[in-house]
Formats: structure tokens, C-alpha cells, sequence
């Protein structure tokens, strides 16, 4: 969603799901995602087993497939779409982070209902219209909701996709999605589509003659310049595209912390800048803090952002299909780091700053 919520759910501790019909031990388990790190999918006879960190959720299989969901992320619901289960959603919470337009449609119309925030969950009109499944991200906030959907017979599973650092991981959450909503064959063939439209565009940009430049990311948040780590989502894409990301300090943790003058001194000449915050022009950027023109990509024009795509209420799509199409993603960013390639085709998600 926006960049300030991303930042969020970077450094936010993972809280732990609470763990259902724990009397349902798996068996003989086949394990059905490869790619994956925050959670694994197995199956046996009886059930489908999520494992989430230390936590299982178990669904049963008599349960499949799901037909009633409420929504508590916007990725969910790029999966659903994904997978034609769209219309199995019931409710939202945060509705006006959802960029698909089809989700205040139904609220318009009553399809959806709208069941709250990311601080407070409406459990009456959640347990008056009682879907089967919630799907949510961990929040420690809402955990006592989660547990009283539970312990009312709603199952609830956390998604927590943005926490990947392959790309493609992320994308592999789509076969989640198709065992639950018996949509496995075209989970399966979408998800097989976009990795090989994604290494396609990899080996495509790993053929262009390397350019002696550097990139830069992120701006200011107070007084830090949060900046992801090498083994992170955002550095992973940049290096699939070749955009020699200026950083090259990996750590252990997901996000380093910069002042201003640190990020200056390092990477004052790098030629591209991207995901400079929410600003929609330069000025913009110039009028949020003075100093970031010192940069020569802000001084040639050479900063873009995933804007192409955002509604009037500040819902990014970026966040929404760029989940389940990083594919999309890549090609932007190869455009932008090799204006030659694809010179016929249009940004999906960037613009470039003016």
C-alpha cells in the first residue's frame, strides 16, 4: 500500500498465529511451495497444513473449497482476482486501500461489507454474516479479534507475502490460494506464466551492455533514510534488472538505517532514483526537504516513482497486482535503467518525475 505502511510492516515482529483443530495431526504431508519462507503449505488426506513460523493452521479439507472469505490485505485480494475467486469476497477491512475498483463496487452495493480497520474489527457484522475464512496480515493490534474469530469457527490465516525477499515467492502464494478456493490448475498455470514472463525479462536485461551507473531508493522518514538491505524484496528486483543498486551492504537485518548525510556521500551522483517516497512531481520532492536536489538524478530528472497506478483515495496498484505480477515490476525498472529496451511499450506502474 503506501510507503509509510511498508516501512511499518518491515521492521513490525512478526506476532504469531494462534494454532486450529490442533487435534488434526498431519500424516503423510506433501509439500506444495517451493519458493517460500514465511509460511509452507503441506497436505495429507484429511487436511491442508499451514505452517506460519511456529504456528499451524489447519484446514480441512471437508471445509474446501472456500466460498465465503472476508479480507483483511489488498494482496489477498490480487490473488483472488488472479484465480477468478473474486467474487467469493465478502468483506473488507481498510477498504480505501484496495486499488481494485470492483471492491467499492460491492461495498456500494452491499456484496462487501466494509468490517473494520487495521485497529478495530467489526466482529458483530463479521460473526452475523460468518464467512468460512479471514485472511489478514499478522497485527498484533488485532489479535484478540483474530482469536475471538476462532473460537466462533472462523478459520484465519496470515498472509504475510511482503515479507519475501524473492519476488517470485511472492507469487507462489497463488497456490495457497488455489487449493483453498479449488482453483489449483489455474493457480498453478498463472503462477508458472509469470515466472517464466519474469525470467524471461531477467535474461533479457542481463544482456544489456552494463552501464557504469548506480541507483538510489527510498527518501527521508523523519530524520532516517530507510533503505532495504541487499537480501530484501526491493534490492532483488533492481539486481534482476541490472540497476546496480548503490548499496551493497547486506546485514542481517531488512532495513538500514542512514542519515541523510551517510546516503549523500555515497550516492550524490547515482544516475536513477527510485521510490522517492509519494511525491508526484519534483517540486514536490524539493519542497519536502531543500537538499535532496543535490542528487544528479534529481538534477537531471532521472527519479520515478510507481505512481501510474494510484487511485484519488491513495490506493496504489503497485502494492495490489504488483504482488502477483513482478514480472510487471522488473519491466518497469528495466525500462527506466534501459530506456532502448521495450522502446514501444509504456510504463504500467512508474512515472518519471517532472
Amino acid at each position: 500500500m503506501f510507503n509509510k505502511i511498508m516501512l511499518f510492516s518491515l521492521v513490525l515482529t512478526a506476532f504469531s498465529c494462534r494454532s486450529t483443530d490442533t487435534n488434526m495431526t498431519p500424516s503423510a504431508t506433501t509439500h506444495l511451495m517451493e519458493r517460500t519462507k514465511e509460511i509452507q503449505l503441506t497436505e495429507n488426506d484429511q487436511a491442508l497444513i499451514l505452517t506460519h513460523g511456529q504456528e499451524q493452521t489447519i484446514i480441512p479439507k471437508s471445509m474446501l473449497p472456500i466460498q465465503t472469505v472476508m479480507i483483511g490485505t489488498s494482496s489477498a485480494a490480487a490473488y483472488l482476482k488472479e484465480i477468478n475467486a473474486f467474487e467469493r469476497i465478502k468483506g473488507v477491512t481498510e477498504r480505501m486501500f484496495f486499488y481494485n475498483t470492483d471492491i467499492a463496487a460491492g461495498i456500494a452495493s452491499k456484496t462487501i461489507l466494509d468490517v473494520g480497520s487495521s485497529n478495530e474489527l467489526n466482529m458483530e457484522t463479521i460473526l452475523t454474516h460468518k464467512p468460512q475464512l479471514f485472511i489478514t496480515s499478522t497485527n498484533p493490534v488485532l489479535a484478540k479479534y483474530h482469536e475471538q474469530l476462532e473460537q466462533n469457527g472462523i478459520k484465519v490465516i496470515y498472509l504475510d507475502e511482503y515479507k519475501e525477499e524473492d519476488p517470485l515467492a511472492r507469487v507462489e502464494y497463488l497456490k495457497l490460494f488455489g487449493k483453498l478456493f479449488g482453483k489449483e490448475e489455474l493457480a498453478n498455470n498463472r503462477y508458472e506464466q509469470v515466472v517464466k514472463s519474469y525470467d524471461s525479462l531477467k535474461t533479457v536485461f542481463a544482456q544489456q551492455p552494463k552501464g557504469h551507473f548506480t541507483t538510489l531508493v527510498n527518501t527521508l522518514y523523519g530524520d532516517v533514510w530507510y533503505l532495504p538491505a541487499t537480501n530484501t524484496l526491493q534490492a532483488q528486483l533492481i539486481a534482476d534488472a541490472q540497476g546496480n543498486y548503490f548499496l551493497t551492504q547486506q546485514g542481517d537485518k531488512n532495513v538500514l538505517n542512514k542519515t541523510f548525510e551517510e546516503v549523500y556521500a555515497v550516492a550524490k551522483e547515482a544516475k536513477y532514483w527510485i521510490n522517492a517516497g509519494d511525491f508526484e512531481s519534483l517540486a514536490a520532492l524539493k519542497a519536502s526537504y531543500g537538499n535532496y536536489s543535490w542528487f544528479t538524478a534529481y538534477k537531471t530528472a532521472e527519479v520515478y516513482n510507481p505512481l501510474l497506478r494510484k487511485n484519488a483515495a491513495g490506493a496504489n496498484d503497485y502494492y495490489e497486482t504488483g504482488v502477483v505480477r513482478p514480472d510487471l515490476i522488473l519491466k518497469d525498472l528495466g525500462k527506466i535503467f534501459y530506456p532502448n529496451t521495450f522502446p514501444t511499450t509504456s510504463f504500467y506502474f512508474y512515472k518519471k518525475l517532472e
